[in-house]
C-alpha cells in the first residue's frame, strides 16, 4: 500500500516530533551537534519565531513549564494544538484537518507569528521578555549604550 504525499508529511512530522522529544530527554540543547543553534540567529543576530523551541521542549520534558514558557512563549502556547492535530491525523486519516483551514485563519496565524518575531527582537521592556530565556536586561542596556 502506497501512502499519499500528505500522509508522508503527517507521519514524518509526527515521527520527527517524537524523535526530538526523545533526544531532548537525554541531551541538553547547545551541548551537542545533534541539537545545533539556530542558523538564522547565528547569521543575523535576530531571533526567529522558532528560536528557543528546542530548549522549550527540553524544559517541558524535564518538568519545568515556566522555564519552557520563557524560552518560546508562542511555541509553548501552540504545542497542545499541534500535538492534538498530529494525533488526530494519525488516528483518523479521513479527518484531514489541515484541508479545512480557512484563508482567514492562515492569515491571522501568519500575522501573529510575524508580530511575535518583531516583538521578541525589540529591546524594550516588556517585549524583550519574549526573547529566549527572557534576557531583557542585557538587551535593553546594550540598546541604550552609545556607540
Amino acid at each position: 500500500m502506497r501512502l499519499a504525499p500528505d500522509r508522508w508529511l503527517i507521519y514524518g512530522s509526527a515521527l520527527g516530533m517524537a524523535g526530538l522529544i526523545a533526544v531532548v530527554c537525554f541531551l541538553q540543547p547547545g551541548t551537542t551537534l545533534w541539537l545545533p543553534p539556530c542558523p538564522f540567529y547565528r547569521l543575523t543576530g535576530l531571533y526567529c519565531p522558532g528560536c528557543g523551541s528546542t530548549r522549550m521542549l527540553y524544559f517541558l520534558v524535564h518538568g519545568h513549564p515556566w522555564m519552557a514558557f520563557r524560552q518560546n512563549a508562542l511555541a509553548m502556547i501552540m504545542l497542545p494544538g499541534v500535538i492534538y492535530a498530529m494525533v488526530r491525523e494519525v488516528v483518523n486519516p479521513a479527518s484531514s484537518a489541515y484541508s479545512r483551514i480557512s484563508t482567514q485563519w492562515t492569515t491571522a496565524f501568519c500575522l501573529i507569528v510575524l508580530l511575535f518575531t518583531v516583538a521578541r527582537n525589540l529591546p524594550f521592556e516588556p517585549l524583550c521578555r519574549l526573547a529566549p530565556g527572557g534576557d531583557c536586561i542585557a538587551r535593553v542596556e546594550g540598546a541604550l549604550r552609545p556607540g
